[in-house]
């Protein structure tokens, strides 16, 4: 593939890093010489094709997925996306640029186990039917004290405890918007060097909790590569500072847990917004949603993909713990905030922030298509306020998770059938791996006491 002729940025003798995306979620990538330009751009770099299949710990499993050295490790070809992504500079690291890229096997075909090529599909899929969706992410993360990297514990900056404990209530408070507005400032001036649209920012429920809202895109695939871009310029922006910046589902046990919201519409070939129900079939959306929610239970593993994801799935946390959806309502699982005008659009919440954007976007996707190809409504009406939920209860068990996972078939067919094996393989020796864990709680309670 010989694309140097279209590569638009300037030349320039820096480091250059190359960046693929495994299935957590993770940035992995190497870091070449600006003399190595042409080679990325001709997609002569080269990365194992294990690395998109390593754990949570970064171990390439080679013993479930046979993937790494028992089959001599073999290297996929790093191929940058000159469509979505181009060579960018690091705001953070003066000098050096990076670009994204997809792996592909040695004869030129997308590796099976690309989270961009299983979104891309999904994409595929939708606009052979002259369906074009428009998706926008919402992301939630927590800033940190310093002190976490060598205590291993959560702890609220200390910018933020103004007389004793910090408060879990600062939703919408712009006193904890100001100190550390210079982190936010800083979040803020990295994506746009980056060309990321952060758009509109707020501090959520937990101390030290913030969300911002990525501007939506026509193609959902630049959006995913810039939730995950994002994640990472939140991480270098608060190491700046002298903070973490955590993703995870749920840090604190006491405080509210980090979402990560998916907007969608679909527009048709003359960028008329189908979901619209004042100008066409009014009961698209809810298509839609009975199609996100038919297929909830399968895709949960993908929308909550750690044991830590399940801690956030708890009744009165404004997360969704139930199959269920409703009309501007934030505790259901698909809310519906617009259902007329241009802004006419899904939000589907149960993933976490920890969630791979890539395959979150994937299943809900799918979940769309599925639904407008059924063209039902959903069997339960809507949500209304004061009303008790009666739709399914998501589990709260991660291994019920992979369970129901491993058994889709609509899953081995949309995001493909040795995929699915392997990645269900990986996230059941995870669940077997901390499940053998003995926790502080357990300790506390139970040594005392039996």
């Amino acid at each position: 593939m010989k694309a140097s002729e279209s590569m638009s940025a300037a030349q320039h003798d820096g480091p250059l890093d190359v960046l693929i995306v495994d299935w957590q979620g993770a940035l992995r990538g190497k870091r070449l010489p600006g003399t190595h330009r042409d080679k990325i751009l001709n997609s002569e770099a080269r990365m194992p094709i294990s690395t998109q299949a390593l754990d949570i710990w970064g171990d390439d499993c080679d013993e479930i997925t046979g993937l790494g050295l028992s089959i001599g490790d073999p290297d996929g070809l790093c191929v940058p996306d000159l469509v979505q992504s181009d060579f960018h500079d690091q705001p953070w690291n003066p000098g050096h640029q990076q670009i994204l890229c997809s792996l592909y096997n040695e004869d030129g075909s997308t590796s099976e186990f690309d989270s961009r090529a299983i979104l891309q599909r999904a994409v595929d899929s939708l606009n052979a039917r002259q369906l074009f969706p428009v998706v926008a992410v919402e992301l939630e993360f927590y800033l940190m004290d310093e002190s976490v990297r060598t205590t291993g514990k959560p702890a609220v900056p200390s910018v933020l405890q103004v007389a004793g404990p910090p408060s879990d209530l600062q939703l919408y408070d712009m006193r904890a918007m100001d100190r550390v507005g210079d982190v936010l400032e800083q979040i803020h001036a990295f994506a746009m060097a980056m060309g990321i649209s952060a758009e509109t920012q707020l501090a959520e429920f937990g101390p030290g909790q913030f969300e911002i809202n990525l501007k939506h895109q026509s193609d959902p695939l630049k959006a995913a590569d810039h939730a995950v871009l994002f994640k990472q310029l939140v991480d270098r922006a608060a190491y700046r500072h002298g903070l973490l910046a955590t993703f995870m589902a749920k840090p604190y046990t006491e405080h509210a847990g980090c979402g990560q919201h998916v907007h969608v519409s679909l527009l048709d070939e003359s960028g008329n917004n189908l979901f619209d129900r004042d100008h066409g079939d009014p009961d698209r959306l809810l298509h839609a949603v009975a199609g996100c929610l038919k297929h909830l239970e399968a895709s949960q593993l993908f929308l909550a993909p750690n044991a830590n994801s399940y801690r956030r799935l708890q009744p009165e946390s404004f997360a969704p713990v139930h199959s269920d959806w409703g009309y501007d309502h934030r505790a259901v699982s698909i809310r519906l905030p617009e259902t007329t005008g241009p802004g006419a659009r899904l939000e589907h919440r149960v993933a976490g922030a920890d969630a791979n954007p890539y395959l979150v976007m994937a299943v809900v996707l799918n979940g769309v298509a599925d639904g407008l190809t059924d063209a039902r409504a959903p069997t339960l009406q809507p949500l209304l306020p004061g009303e008790q939920p009666d739709g399914k209860p998501l589990t709260h068990d991660w291994v019920v998770a992979i369970d129901c996972a491993a058994e889709s078939i609509w899953l081995q067919t949309t995001l493909g059938e040795r995929f699915m094996d392997l990645y269900t393989r990986v996230k059941r020796h995870e669940a077997h791996k901390i499940n053998r864990q003995v926790t502080d709680i357990e300790l506390h309670t139970y040594l005392p006491r039996v």
